[in-house]
């Protein structure tokens, strides 16, 4: 793995690869290798060949007044089904993998009058759920449902309440679908710094208002506002990124897998 000041392997950038600042997910197809990212500004999905490097043009593009994209921030990818989810507030949008153009969404979770308030979402896909990152500022949540859920279909199980722990839900989270598995951080209430941050685990199964299976972090820990948080199940890691820390950090966790 490398560390310190390595060179990257390989990298994109300039203006064919349509690229923004505000890009705050990236999902591997390892199928097809192939990675897709969120492009806020031009209100898109941009999918790139794993093997792209310098000024390359994207493959595929979702854009367009029938995709119903406005404002999307991150996005998730089901590599046994060959969708891709888009939590857009009050509604998940789900395409293709090999969606290209001015598309509409196959399905669409919520909608106009629904109590759902997405920011992100992860796939299970040995049980078929949909795990939804929601609630409001001061209420966050996790909703399950089933994946091919849509229109305004109830949540099967919410996770949330004071003995979750949850203050404010950090952003990208993962799921472990041989376990079922929900690994999330919390950042805390928002502080520049945090001396609360946590990453903890729940799982698919749990419903109301239930504490973490596991967690890390919390009082005088070494995370501030971790973020983004990916798997390696070959080497029973979690690794979790930082804001304040500008760091990707590598936690043994052998239990979780």
């Amino acid at each position: 793995m490398a560390d310190g000041n390595a060179a990257p392997t390989r990298k994109i950038e300039g203006q064919k690869t349509l690229l923004g600042r505000t890009m705050h997910a990236i999902a591997y197809d390892e199928v097809h290798d192939e990675f897709m990212v969120p492009q806020q500004f031009a209100q898109a999905i941009l999918t790139f060949r794993g093997a792209a490097r310098g000024e390359e043009a994207p493959v595929r593009v979702i854009q367009g007044s029938k995709t119903q994209l406005v404002s999307l921030d991150r996005l998730a990818y089901d590599p046994v089904h060959g969708e891709i989810f888009v939590p857009e507030g009050e509604k998940v949008l789900v395409f293709p993998r090999a969606a290209n153009g001015n598309v509409a969404p196959v399905r669409v979770l919520g909608g106009k009058g629904s109590s759902l308030r997405a920011s992100a979402a992860a796939v299970d896909t040995v049980r078929n759920l949909l795990v939804v990152m929601g609630g409001e500022r001061n209420d966050p949540r996790f909703e399950i449902y089933n994946r091919t859920d849509e229109g305004n279909a109830k949540p099967l199980r919410v996770i949330g309440g004071p003995k979750s722990g949850f203050r404010q839900l950090g952003g990208p989270f993962a799921v472990y679908p041989p376990k079922g598995w929900i690994i999330a951080s919390d950042r805390g209430h928002g502080e520049l710094v945090s001396d609360i941050a946590y990453v903890g685990v729940w799982s698919v199964e749990d419903n109301g208002d239930v504490p973490p299976r596991w967690r890390f972090g919390g009082p005088n820990g070494v995370l501030k506002m971790p973020r983004g948080i990916t798997l390696d199940p070959k080497n029973k890691n979690v690794l979790v990124s930082d804001k304040r820390l500008n760091a990707v950090m590598t936690f043994a966790f052998p239990e979780l897998f």
